[in-house]
């Protein structure tokens, strides 16, 4: 597979994917569509969450989940030891370094940011039978008024496995496009999913989505452009 001129690379990789998420962003914020959605999920499970506690969205998606995300790192570290142990699997050591770092760094900058963001799950406001008033995710930033919902992290578990997809691209692999599906449809079935428990907004996945995709691409930037894969060394 040929490889694209880095001009194209940064087009496809960083200006059309951040302009993307800004104008989502914008869009979301202008049209309330946080709230709207909010508003039918609520409606529709009853004018209560409802599915908060079920099996499937608590313990399947959300508990087993968190597990399933948890064993995939400790499989991606083990990997990345075996590499200093066995000598014929040094040459796969940057690599697995790469995944690793790129996959615990976006989790680990989601958490962060949740501590420093300040801004509440939908089961916290009033309208969704809790006890704050209602506020935009931003204006809840802008005047810390809210508590630590935002990026999703929940999702993170899924997202943060777009690392994948540009582990595959710096092999030249077309199997990028299997770790890209996989990444992007574990974190959307796990945003859903808090979605319908009431812990989060549309914009909170967004946000976690765009930057475990920008942090992927900064790690991809600094351990693989311009390095050759392991299978051609």
């Amino acid at each position: 597979m040929q490889q694209q001129p880095l001009s194209t690379f940064w087009r496809n990789h960083l200006v059309i994917p951040f302009i993307a998420l800004i104008v989502l962003t914008a869009y979301i914020e202008l049209t309330g569509i946080d709230a709207v959605l909010a508003d039918k999920i609520y409606a529709w499970e009853g004018g209560t969450w409802t599915l908060k506690r079920a099996w499937v969205t608590e313990t399947l998606i959300h508990q087993t989940g968190k597990y399933l995300s948890l064993t995939m790192a400790l499989l991606v570290i083990l990997a990345v030891i075996a590499t200093y142990i066995t000598p014929r699997l040094l040459k796969y050591q940057r690599e697995l370094l790469f995944l690793l770092c790129a996959a615990a760094g976006s989790s680990g900058l989601i958490s962060i940011l949740k501590d420093i963001t300040h801004v509440s799950c939908p089961w916290d406001f009033t309208r969704y039978g809790g006890e704050l008033p209602y506020a935009s995710v931003f204006t809840q930033i802008i005047h810390l008024s809210g508590d630590g919902c935002f990026p999703a992290g929940h999702a993170s578990g899924g997202y943060a496995w777009l690392a994948f997809y540009f582990l595959g691209l710096h092999m030249q692999s077309k199997w990028r496009w299997v770790g890209l599906g996989f990444a992007l449809g574990v974190g959307a079935i796990f945003g859903a999913s808090q979605q319908l428990r009431g812990a989060h907004f549309i914009t909170h996945d967004l946000w976690t989505l765009g930057i475990c995709w920008f942090f992927s691409l900064f790690m991809y930037k600094l351990m693989l452009l311009g390095k050759k894969p392991s299978h051609s060394e």
